[in-house]
């Protein structure tokens, strides 16, 4: 299997190729051992990063197994066919454990918060990191589509999370650093950018604080000065703040440049969310963009909402800034 590292689009032949061999090799190694459909997936994915059968078979199945791989043995796959493929077996698995697939952000998303980045991050190398990580979708769906050097962190307190994150950044050859951990006990520092799909929350039963507050502001410092962070929030966030106190703690540090509704029906099953992005610099409070994004599916009305956030750039001498080798 080859991967390549540069960007284009999907060809859904080879997606579907890919996503069938993950698919038949977890189902024939469940034959076998019986066991739940993440622990196949593992199997799957060290033997096709080996090139061979690690697992212990008897020659039948060894022999069946063989077969399944030989299909994509001399296939050139992007980083998309893979993460994709990856993501819809991923899917698959959340729903054979019955498992809420809720820690996986929409391809969507990820491609325009990469948009984003390259608004705010002028830097040829850049750290990222997402410390809610989930499945990985979100930051490596946005490694894919940054025309930069990305050195890329991820988090998450779900030992399987942080598995299947580093099994597809594996199979893409994307270099990750991933860290099982309570996201509030995370330490980093220098990071150009933090991304981060916030899950459905609640106040803290012991601090009696809303977790998303409790998690940004452990977040800031990790960032360089100019840094971004950028969240993907639910559409009530700033309801909780009734003292206006983390607001207050917040803007000490850091400016809200951007305010995005998402669209209704992205959401038709949850709660509507909202991107909030952020920066490490003290602006003018005014200047700060709020945009209603249109269905992604509506490119008119949708290029016209990109025109709106590029001319706020633009007014703002976003685009004049130097970039940084």
């Amino acid at each position: 299997m080859v991967v390549k590292s540069y960007m284009q689009d999907v060809k859904i032949n080879n997606l579907e190729l890919f996503y069938d061999c993950l698919d038949e090799s977890n189902n024939l190694l469940y034959e076998v051992f019986h066991k739940p459909y993440f622990e196949l997936m593992e199997m799957t994915v060290k033997n096709i990063l080996a090139g061979e059968i690690l697992t212990d078979l008897d020659s039948e199945y060894h022999t069946r197994l063989q077969k399944i791989y030989d299909k994509i043995a001399d296939v050139d796959f992007t980083v998309e066919d893979v993460r994709k493929a990856m993501q819809s077996i991923v899917l698959r698995g959340f729903k054979e454990m019955r498992i809420p697939n809720g820690n996986t952000t929409p391809d969507t998303l990820g491609i325009f918060i990469a948009y984003l980045i390259t608004k705010v991050c002028p830097e040829k190398d850049i750290n990222i990191l997402d410390p809610l990580c989930g499945t990985g979708n979100l930051i490596l769906t946005i490694s894919n589509h940054l025309d930069k050097n990305c050195n890329l962190f991820a988090c998450d307190h779900d030992l399987w999370m942080t598995k299947l994150t580093t099994m597809t950044a594996d199979l893409l050859s994307t270099p990750i650093e991933v860290y099982l951990q309570d996201t509030l006990n995370l330490n980093m520092t220098n990071m150009n950018a933090i991304v981060f799909d916030m899950p459905h929350s609640v106040y803290q039963s012991e601090k009696k604080e809303y977790f998303p507050y409790l998690a940004i502001l452990h977040y800031v410092p990790m960032l360089k000065e100019d840094g971004c962070m950028i969240g993907i929030v639910e559409h009530d966030f700033f309801d909780y703040d009734k003292n206006k106190e983390f607001k207050e703690k917040l803007l000490k540090e850091v400016s809200i440049i951007g305010l995005i509704e998402l669209p209704d029906s992205m959401f038709l099953s949850t709660k509507p969310k909202i991107i909030i992005v952020m920066q490490k610099r003290i602006m003018d409070r005014n200047k700060c963009f709020m945009v209603k994004l249109p269905s992604f599916t509506d490119v008119k009305d949708f290029n016209g909402s990109l025109m709106d956030i590029e001319a706020w750039f633009e007014n703002n001498n976003y685009n004049n800034r130097s970039e940084e080798n």
